[in-house]
């Protein structure tokens, strides 16, 4: 389970850096940055939006917790509401204040990102749905569609002359596609259904989600709230510098977090607590050894990493991408113990712990940026990702040394 999940992580990042590399030498710093900013909005919008009820789903299911086609059913109803207030909100009031002084090619690649907010809202209800379904392969490969598409998309925009617009097009393209392919694989194994809702299905969904959303909603920010300063605080040029950075950072912990990912339905469906302190201790493992070799690696390579795949004029991002790495190694454990927490029934200790690390990282953002820039955001995501960290290995501490594990 877990080297299939690793493997489809791997093809997914490469497909990802490929695509990132491509936009990088089309749109240069200042591009770039545009486009960071136009996918920013309606992914917060999705996020925020979202209830956890996806996530909701994948524990009742996997936990044998009621009809999975009767809470399949409520909760995609759900979400096709959310999805339309969410992009109502996105395109009435975020996105026109977020891009009012862009030029107008960024607007309209703005309006026309507002798609991925039901695209990404049902893509991750069907995934998770797979995942409750314990459908392990279809999940794996259902993961690298998405990337797989934006890349084929940006070859073709690259060909077709690469302005911001087409990029745009071809990021919203991949979400659609990813969605459709989640959707027939879910009604491929029969676990689609479009029955009317079902309000004794919708009370635990409802009730479970939003106990898992507040952590969830206090992790995004804490994911996007550096772009956000960014965004409002630097010009374009500097986002694009710390979103190159970011990207390699990211392809690091996507690999961590897919064994994070894979153990976590094993995790719930673990009743003995010796054997799920062992669970978790043996991913915490695999997690740490994996992303300390490869933030090692990445530290002495950076400026050649850098050039090599963005260019000469992304150079100064390598400096971005050592202070990142900084964070890298508590941010990928605290993946594991915020899991962990979850299949312990302890989702508002999650909630807490994210709370406090997002209030210092916007504080931090708020002295670090102003003064020193897109290298003040990376110095603050490294701090608060060791002050999350720590904070929720001692919340585990119970869990990791459970008697019998």
């Amino acid at each position: 389970m877990i080297v299939g999940a690793l493997l489809s992580t791997a093809a997914s990042q490469a497909a990802n850096l490929a695509g990132a590399m491509i936009v990088a030498r089309a749109l240069l710093p200042e591009g770039r940055g545009d486009l960071a900013l136009v996918v920013l909005w309606p992914m917060l919008a999705a996020q925020v939006a979202s209830l956890s009820l996806n996530e909701a789903l994948l524990v009742l299911t996997a936990s044998g917790r009621g009809d999975p086609r009767r809470l399949v059913a409520t909760g995609l109803w759900a979400t096709l509401a959310l999805a339309v207030l969410a992009a109502t909100v996105a395109g009435v009031g975020l996105a026109p204040r977020a891009l009012a002084l862009r030029p107008d090619e960024v607007k309209e690649a703005g309006r026309l990102c507002l798609w991925l907010v039901p695209a990404t809202l049902l893509s991750t209800f069907f995934l998770d749905a797979l995942r409750g379904r314990l459908d392990h392969g279809g999940w794996v490969v259902l993961r690298t569609v998405q990337a797989l598409a934006y890349l084929a998309g940006t070859l073709a925009a690259w060909r077709l002359g690469g302005d911001l617009w087409s990029f745009a097009l071809a990021f919203v393209a991949s979400h659609g596609l990813a969605l459709a392919a989640a959707g027939l694989r879910l009604a491929w194994i029969g676990g689609l259904s479009l029955a009317a809702p079902d309000s004794l299905s919708a009370r635990p969904l409802v009730a479970l989600g939003l106990r898992l959303h507040a952590g969830f909603v206090v992790q995004v920010m804490s994911g996007r709230v550096d772009l956000i300063a960014i965004s409002l605080l630097l010009d374009p040029a500097s986002l694009g510098l710390y979103a190159a950075a970011m990207t390699l950072i990211l392809g690091v912990l996507q690999l961590c977090q897919s064994v994070s990912q894979s153990a976590f339905p094993k995790l719930l469906a673990i009743s003995d607590p010796g054997g799920r302190a062992r669970h978790v201790r043996h991913t915490l493992g695999l997690v740490t050894g994996g992303v300390a070799l490869a933030a090692a690696l990445l530290f002495v390579l950076a400026d050649v990493v850098v050039r090599l795949l963005f260019g000469a004029a992304f150079a100064p991002a390598a400096d971005l991408v050592r202070l990142l790495l900084v964070g890298i190694l508590p941010h990928a454990t605290r993946e594991v113990f915020m899991l962990a927490l979850k299949a312990d029934g302890r989702p508002l200790a999650v909630g807490r712990t994210e709370a406090l690390g997002l209030g210092f990282f916007v504080l931090a953002l708020a002295l670090l940026v102003p003064r020193y820039g897109a290298s003040g955001a990376a110095t603050g995501y490294a701090a608060t990702q060791w002050l999350i960290a720590l904070a929720l290995a001692w919340q585990s501490r119970g869990l990791l040394m459970t008697r019998g594990g």
